[in-house]
């Protein structure tokens, strides 16, 4: 049987607030990419493996964690700049701010992108779940009509083979006009037998298919009483 509980155990968004491991590794990495940044000249694109940090901020369920951790990337990125050693003579000012404008568009575009194909995943897996949760309605649906049918062919079975036994009582009263005492008793056993059949297919605790004649399905209300 389909659990639908295990199945969101699989889902994108596991939880409902960001686990503190995911803060402490986003905090780590930005700050270690700062601290490089730091030591390295301007005109060198040292912002961009802050895309490390938005990739791993999407372990949070929450959107706006990456949001927050694109948003600090992009602060440590005018850090980096502010801080960093001067850049070299030979490097144009238009260069310095062309890396430090990529290393904000990537973030941003990475950020952005990540969480647009997150939400498409997240929708894929709820209607996987939902088709299967249908499928398995289905599947239960039929099984109920299954074994409807089976109890319908089995009581019809039980009381065919009353009406039957009926039946030669009812040509003896015909021919004779009155019962014998031999034929009161089997009525009375016969009655008893019926009841008796009826009762053990409404007592059932669990459900054992039997054939029939007719190569017809019916239930098995026979079985062996569990000892206590």
């Amino acid at each position: 049987m389909i659990n639908p509980n295990h199945l969101n155990e699989h889902s994108p968004d596991t939880g409902n607030s960001t686990q503190p491991g995911t803060y402490f590794i986003c905090g780590l990495l930005a700050t270690t990419i700062l601290m490089v940044d730091l030591h390295i000249p301007l005109g060198v694109a040292s912002g961009v493996p802050y895309i490390v940090v938005i990739l791993f901020s999407l372990k949070s369920p929450e959107k706006r964690f990456t949001l927050i951790a694109a948003v600090l990337c992009t602060v440590f990125v005018g850090i980096g700049y502010i801080g960093s050693p001067p850049a070299p003579d030979h490097v144009p000012f238009y260069q310095v701010l062309a890396n430090r404008s990529l290393a904000i568009f990537a973030i941003w575009t990475t950020a952005i992108l990540t969480l647009i194909q997150r939400d498409k995943t997240h929708a894929l897996h709820e209607e996987r779940l939902k088709s299967l949760l249908t499928a398995r309605e289905i599947e239960i649906e039929k099984e109920k009509l299954k074994t409807l049918k089976a109890t319908m062919r089995t009581v019809q079975d039980i009381t065919g083979n009353f009406l039957n036994s009926m039946q030669l009582i009812q040509l003896e009263i015909d021919r004779n006009k009155t019962l014998s005492p031999e034929t009161v008793n089997k009525l009375d056993e016969l009655i008893q037998d019926t009841a008796v059949r009826i009762n053990k297919l409404g007592n059932l605790e669990e459900i054992r298919e039997k054939r029939m004649a007719g190569d017809l399905t019916g239930i098995d209300y026979e079985q062996p009483t569990r000892k206590i």
